[in-house]
């Protein structure tokens, strides 16, 4: 995960800068998306010029850019730095085509002309060290973060009693954490620089907020309620909700998936063995389908290009590969007997798909291209594994284990486990974002 940076600025008094635009260009045959940032420095009110401060963002954009000449492989965004005496640039680059990704600024004076131009370096730092891994532990009421280039804990994030935290998502500039807590039946915003709550938004008592997923965007998040089965849509920005889409009655909507390009949501309907699939740009339901009969479909995963949807049957120890498009049936990937898999992840570039099994201690793998099951990755004996989550460049898979309140980590180059960390009891999900600047917005 590079990050180019062109370090702390200072603004010219004389043909002041008064707008940068910036240039981030994929030259390389693999997507990558980029988190654009425009920082300044806070100091302390009433502070001198010398001492100490703070870094905080100005401004951001996150840009997904496709292959080296398709549509979309440039994109240039503009920031208005006129009031600011002090500025920089700070790009975090991700997916399989991060290392392609080059980044040019150019001042504008206020007369709108062009006063310098220059090619933002790479920061000589460890990449792994830009992410943060956040484990959501349901009896303890905690949520822990681990920094994933070292393993080591980075802080643990205490939420009330009874709140029962189950599910995470992360905004997709990392500044924000969701997490659904069914003990309180609410949804609990989490600042990712400060580690506090700073937003705690109800539900009614009917409902039991559970799975959730944002859109690309970050604006919106969806959010399965059980009990009385429906879909509310939260407004991120006033943290309300502003809609509520009634699903099939006692169909428990256990899962969702949010397509790469955020166009359809993809919804388990547990209960009644169907795959509900969500038009986002209008919000309304444009199909219900069902999978073989019996199914209990317990988790949803979409591959990178948005082309396949990877279906975990808890009832018959089955897979299913199914067209996103039309939603029909491609293959079946026969499990274990006996096994119940809990969720499935596809890696970021889209060869290995991985399911989890609560009932045995193993990780299978399976062959995307082909289809089956390429090799099987043991765990401690009685892990019960739940959920997982990908570092961005695909090299480490984090997989939560429910019996002994730990959290395995994955080698996916040798699919061998390379750590064991502990959380706190019962970790339900797992999330990983990237740490960026905090914003000088109130929280």
């Amino acid at each position: 995960m590079p990050v180019l940076d062109s370090g702390l600025l200072f603004n010219r008094k004389m043909r002041r800068t008064a707008k940068l635009s910036i240039s981030v260009m994929n030259m390389g045959w693999q997507q990558a998306s980029a988190d654009i940032e425009v920082y300044t420095l806070e100091r302390t009110p009433g502070g001198s010029d010398v001492g100490y401060g703070s870094l905080t963002a100005q401004a951001y954009m996150n840009v997904l850019l496709q292959r080296m000449g398709r549509e979309q492989s440039v994109y240039v965004y503009e920031v208005d730095t006129n009031e600011l005496d002090r500025y920089g640039v700070r790009i975090v680059i991700h997916g399989l085509g991060s290392g392609d990704v080059i980044a040019s600024v150019t001042e504008y004076d206020d007369r709108d002309e062009p006063a310098q131009q220059y090619m933002l370096q790479m920061m000589p730092s460890r990449n792994e060290e830009q992410l943060l891994a956040y484990v959501a532990s349901h009896t303890q009421h905690t949520i822990t973060v681990f920094q994933t280039g070292t393993n080591t804990r980075a802080a643990t994030i205490t939420l009330p009693n009874g709140s029962s935290p189950r599910v995470l998502a992360a905004a997709p500039n990392g500044s924000r954490i969701y997490v659904s807590c069914p003990g309180d039946k609410s949804v609990k915003v989490i600042s990712a620089s400060s580690h506090r709550v700073i937003a705690d938004i109800p539900f009614p008592p009917s409902c039991v907020p559970y799975a959730l997923a944002l859109s690309a965007d970050g604006k919106k998040l969806y959010v399965t309620t059980l009990l009385d089965d429906s879909l509310h849509v939260i407004d991120t920005v006033t943290n309300t909700i502003i809609q509520a889409i009634p699903l099939p009655v006692s169909s428990d909507p256990s899962a969702a998936a949010m397509s790469p390009y955020g166009l359809h949501l993809y919804i388990a309907l547990t209960n009644t063995g169907k795959i509900m699939v969500l038009d986002t740009v209008t919000d309304s339901i444009s199909a219900i389908v069902g999978l073989p009969y019996g199914s209990k479909p317990s988790s949803v995963a979409l591959s990178p290009d948005g082309k396949d949807m990877y279906v975990a049957d808890l009832n018959d120890s089955r897979i299913y590969v199914m067209s996103a498009q039309d939603q029909s049936l491609h293959s079946t990937i026969s499990l274990e007997f006996g096994c119940k898999p809990q969720a499935v992840a596809i890696s970021p570039d889209g060869a290995l798909a991985y399911v989890v099994d609560g009932e045995s201690n193993g990780v299978a793998v399976i062959n995307t291209a082909r289809n089956e099951i390429l090799t099987t990755i043991e765990l401690p004996a009685g892990s019960t594994a739940s959920s997982m989550a990908f570092t961005p460049d695909g090299k480490k898979l984090y997989v939560s284990m429910l019996a002994y309140g730990y959290v395995a980590v994955i080698d996916v180059p040798s699919q061998v486990p390379i750590a064991i960390l502990p959380v706190g009891s019962f970790p339900s999900s797992i999330v990983i974002a990237p740490q960026l600047l905090p914003t000088n917005q109130a929280e």
